[in-house]
């Protein structure tokens, strides 16, 4: 199981990204609904240094905005009190009115109605609309203690916003994720395959087809077209804050266990995200409830788990990467039936022969007690193995850096380069790197493939001497 970290002012300097990173990150995100082109630059310039010094890929993702609706700017933080009434104006911003909330988005207001209920910060907020005031105003009553600050998503509950899929602002962040390679994009409020495919076609315009795609589950519209979804995406991410604000909070579970077991059945990578540690945006500790949390998580068969407050605002960001990291190796350590479940749902799907034929020698290798090292210059048999979850750690040589860090997120891949121009010698360097880096060692078996080719295919099994 892989680790996210979200960057924030928490993790804003060199050393504790670094630290992040020994503690067991594989990968960044960097949220482009908070911030400036500017800060995010510096983050860029950071993970890339860190990765390296130490000599190790660094995914980065991109999290888009998408069609949701934010806050504007308040002077400060709203306190309410259960049963305060609160009003919603459309404005950029408010200044000098304590009972005011700022709405910069009118179409919010033409769908909210009297008895809809607002939710905000990942479902910590809840009003539930009293009156419609005018076409630009309406009032609400606290269903929950509340403290409402700038620019946080606000969600009514049961309804999707018609927007756009990607706003003028979300293309200027795309934009500037592509100048500086990130390896996968992340689309918010995802209702509709055709949102994945928008993004796809902008990308391709952009001559960067190769950068991935996270399709976010967090709307009632993506989980009932979830299938399709999965199918245009590279990776599904539960996005656990947002469905917490569109479902009930009892539903969250079984939607992460419907999600999660539908891409295993896909062969599609999943992430799942929020509220994993919580307690430790304050705590250097983690909640037993939280231990078990993490623990389901990886029970079923996740490709990685996705800090967001936790590094990005948290006091202990790297006392929360290492917890994570703890807990995941620990669980993974002791999964057996659990183990055979995921496995079970991820190769009993019906497969093309390339599939098949990274199945052949997942088997084999499990089968014998044999490593698995394979050489792969785009990534594809990698990916398929990681998607069938191999039992044994899989060391996935490529002379691409761009397609270490995307493998980086993938269930059990070891990721390293090889400088090869073609698969034959690309496999013999592969073998060399490996025992240079104590990947295999003598009396090791080590079974190697480049995978399925139109013409030709190699699966070679070695005895370490």
């Amino acid at each position: 199981m892989k680790v996210i970290a979200s960057l924030g002012p928490s993790s804003s300097n060199i050393d504790v990204i670094e630290r992040m990173v020994r503690a067991g990150a594989n990968a960044f995100r960097i949220n482009f609904a908070h911030g400036d082109p500017e800060q995010w630059a510096k983050f860029v310039d950071m993970v890339r240094t860190v990765e390296a010094r130490l000599g190790v890929p660094l995914a980065l993702i991109g999290d888009l905005r998408g069609p949701s609706i934010r806050i504007g700017l308040l002077e400060r933080p709203i306190l309410l009190n259960r049963g305060d009434v609160v009003r919603f104006v459309y404005a950029e911003q408010i200044k000098g009115d304590e009972c005011a909330v700022p709405i910069p988005t009118k179409h919010f207001f033409e769908i909210v109605e009297v008895g809809d209920v607002i939710v905000m910060d990942d479902g910590k907020v809840r009003l539930r609309v009293v009156e419609k005031v005018g076409p630009e105003e309406i009032e609400a009553v606290a269903m929950t203690d509340a403290r409402i600050t700038s620019h946080k998503a606000v969600v009514i509950r049961g309804k999707d916003y018609e927007l756009p899929t990607l706003s003028k602002d979300d293309l200027v962040s795309l934009e500037f994720a592509l100048e500086h390679d990130f390896d996968y994009i992340s689309l918010s409020y995802v209702r509709r395959p055709e949102d994945v495919e928008l993004l796809r076609s902008i990308l391709a315009k952009k001559g960067r087809s190769d950068v991935g795609v996270i399709a976010k589950i967090e709307t009632k519209s993506a989980v009932e077209n979830l299938e399709k979804i999965a199918d245009n995406a590279d990776v599904v991410m539960v996005a656990r804050g947002d469905l917490g604000m569109n479902f009930n909070l009892e539903d969250i579970h079984f939607l992460q266990k419907y999600i999660v077991a539908k891409c295993l059945r896909k062969g599609k990578p999943v992430i799942v995200a929020t509220q994993l540690l919580e307690s430790m945006i304050e705590n250097t500790v983690p909640t037993r409830a939280e231990v078990v949390d993490i623990s389901v998580a990886v029970e079923q068969g996740v490709d990685a788990l996705m800090l967001t407050g936790e590094t990005s605002i948290g006091k202990h960001p790297v006392e929360a990467v290492s917890w994570l990291r703890r807990i995941a190796d620990h669980v993974e350590s002791r999964m057996d039936r659990e183990l055979e479940l995921v496995i079970e749902r991820a190769r009993s799907r019906p497969m093309d022969i390339a599939t098949r034929f990274a199945k052949g020698v997942v088997e084999l290798a499990e089968d014998i007690g044999a490593k698995l090292v394979i050489f792969t210059m785009k990534g594809n048999t990698a990916k398929r193995i990681a998607s069938l979850r191999p039992r044994i750690r899989v060391f996935a040589a490529t002379p691409s850096i761009q397609v270490m860090r995307k493998l980086s997120i993938l269930w059990s891949l070891e990721p390293f380069y090889v400088e090869a121009e073609n698969y034959k010698e690309g496999l013999e360097k592969a073998l060399e790197v490996a025992r240079s880096k104590g990947y295999v060692s003598i009396g090791d078996l080590v079974v190697r493939t480049y995978g399925l080719r139109e013409a030709e295919h190699v699966i070679e099994v070695t005895r370490i001497e």
